[in-house]
């Protein structure tokens, strides 16, 4: 039976299986093994606040703090400023909080199994079997500060993305819901042993072993002597790498040696390619002492107690040389403020690359929510507008042009922005029903059908083609060109499917979503979006605009000084991209000067 509660002569008593004890000094955690228990906190796919509440991007501050007796890793904390000073009128409770931005992915109850669950990689924790990850202390039940420290921060690597915005109140009511999840889980688990071994559960005893299960130990001390790094110590490090890790992180630190391997629920997982400087728990000294004294519980990554503090500080200096210290700002996100300049005259229908010379250029970080191996896209983006029309140019890093989508095989680069307005953000993943967005999206297989509509003889031109009745032949290179046809034989097209209209190419379209699984097209008649990109030396360059004021089933409307929610998302054809398969941004504040 696993470490729990049994019931003896009307009492409840805690079998410890080797739980930890509290300890201190490092001397005694190097003589300690550690059951591995205690896995990740991963909480959303999304954050954010509503237009009129723009605030600056939270970037967390070092994670140690100076101790009389050491360094203690600690979570970052951030001043708020007097605009963003919390009433209980605005604190949303726990409930709420996780409910808008985390059950989509977590599920309802923390079980790691909401509606979004399935397209992200690795998958979102569940947090009703208490086990987390990243963590800083002995017995690894992670402290509020490491809980804190993931939320502000978020997990480079995964599609847990940063909290950070959110005001010390709600991150802490955040928290709170979140360990009141992994309490819930813990004695469901308790109660079912118990009733397995046909034992009575005592309430006032089941209470002092949730207590004392849930309490995290003391916090790891980190030694303020590590070695510097110098060339010496990374030498010293090498040597020591090369003997520890290289099995699984391979000889060069990419994380090409023993690839089957899977973490403690049966998922396969990768180690970690050092080269690229993603590190879930941050690149900081004090957070990678951390990981190697106790590893990642629930991964392959195992504790090492016995290496002495200047090992570590080798070890530590050894892996971050094998990426860059800017590394961290091209893949964590960090909210941003992209302003609209004014133009001074009307936008010409093709904007000059002169006047986007004048524009502020933002670089805006993206990541894929089912992680892989990518080149960083570099996406920049820009925003101008006359008063009557806002366009908004995206340009990022694609080594290849695809604008076809007529294999099973083939898919188009596309891009898309979501925008919503209103008090409190909704999830962003698609909003939700008290939370409508709209999404403007370029498709380049779109454009291309501007050209030449493409249709299955596009790619097999020899093709054999029966005759539908009452069709119109041709004696043109196509011999069965769609919109010769009827649309009642092309049902996509009779239903009103804008892409399957061959007449009416629309590489620039506007579409809504009021929750996951509800995006839909808006009604021709309501489009009003347009787009053209253009791809040279790997770099597409796409212009999305609209006209600020619309009616309401067009979409949002904009003017005045408006500040809204702004996010990004980014398909690469050449890998696969596809729906939900994507690289995404986090939410972002747009203003119109």
């Amino acid at each position: 039976m696993s470490p729990g509660l049994v019931h003896t002569k009307s009492q409840l008593r805690l079998r410890c299986g080797g739980r930890l004890p509290h300890r201190k000094s490092h001397d005694a955690l190097r003589t300690q093994t550690y059951p591995a228990t205690w896995v990740v906190l991963g909480l959303v796919l999304i954050h954010g606040w509503g237009c009129g509440q723009s605030r600056d991007s939270a970037t967390p501050p070092p994670v140690s703090q100076a101790g009389a007796a050491g360094t203690r890793v600690a979570a970052p904390s951030r001043g708020v400023s007097p605009g963003e000073a919390e009433t209980a009128a605005t604190v949303l409770d726990g409930p709420q909080l996780f409910g808008r931005y985390c059950a989509a992915c977590h599920g309802e109850n923390g079980d790691g199994n909401g509606l979004a669950a399935r397209f992200l990689y690795p998958k979102p924790r569940n947090f009703r079997e208490g086990q987390f990850r990243l963590v800083t202390t002995t017995n690894r039940v992670p402290s509020d500060e490491d809980l804190m420290r993931v939320v502000v921060r978020g997990m480079p690597g995964s599609a847990m993305f940063p909290l950070g915005h959110l005001g010390e109140a709600e991150r802490k009511e955040l928290v709170t819901h979140v360990r009141r999840l992994v309490r819930g889980g813990l004695e469901d688990r308790l109660r079912r042993e118990a009733k397995e071994f046909g034992e009575e559960v005592v309430p006032e005893e089941l209470a002092k072993t949730l207590d004392s299960r849930m309490r995290p130990g003391s916090v790891l001390e980190i030694p303020r002597d590590l070695p510097a790094p110098a060339s010496e110590s990374v030498a010293r490090g090498r040597e020591l790498y090369l003997k520890q890790c290289a099995t699984c992180h391979g000889n060069s630190g990419k994380g090409d040696g023993v690839q089957e391997q899977h973490d403690e629920s049966g998922v396969p997982i990768r180690p970690r390619d050092f080269t690229r400087g993603v590190f879930k728990g941050g690149r900081e000294r004090e957070q990678l002492y951390a990981r190697i004294l106790l590893g990642v519980p629930g991964t392959p990554m195992p504790a090492s107690p016995n290496f002495k503090p200047a090992e570590v500080g080798d070890l530590i200096n050894y892996i971050q040389s094998l990426s860059d210290a800017s590394t961290p700002a091209k893949v964590e996100h960090h909210r941003a403020r992209l302003t609209a300049m004014r133009a001074k005259t009307t936008l010409p229908e093709a904007i000059p690359d002169g006047q986007w010379d004048t524009v502020t250029s933002s670089p805006i970080v993206v990541s894929p929510l089912w992680w892989r191996d990518f080149g960083d896209p570099d996406l920049h983006v820009q925003a101008v507008h006359d008063g009557q029309t806002l366009a908004i140019r995206l340009t990022w890093r694609d080594e290849t042009r695809d604008m076809q989508a007529i294999r099973p095989q083939d898919f188009p680069d596309m891009a898309a922005l979501q925008l919503f307005k209103g008090e409190h953000e909704p999830f962003l993943g698609m909003g939700a029903s008290d939370g409508s967005v709209d999404v403007w999206l370029w498709n380049s297989a779109a454009q291309a059908d501007l050209e030449q509509y493409a249709d299955v003889d596009t790619a097999y031109p020899h093709m054999a083609v029966d005759q539908y009745p009452f069709e119109q032949g041709t004696l043109g290179p196509r011999t069965h060109p769609t919109d010769r046809q009827s649309p009642e034989f092309v049902t996509a097209w009779a239903a009103g499917n804008p892409r399957s209209d061959p007449s009416h190419a629309l590489p620039g379209c506007n579409l809504q979503a009021k929750g996951f699984g509800s995006l839909t097209f808006r009604p021709r008649i309501s489009q009003v979006t347009s787009a053209h990109g253009g791809w040279k030396d790997g770099r597409w360059t796409v212009v999305v605009r609209r006209p600020l004021q619309v009616p309401p089933e067009a979409g949002l409307e904009l003017g005045g000084s408006d500040r809204c929610s702004i996010a990004f998302a980014l398909w690469d054809g050449a890998a696969h991209d596809r729906d939900g398969q994507k690289l995404v941004s986090i939410w972002h504040d747009l203003e119109l000067e």
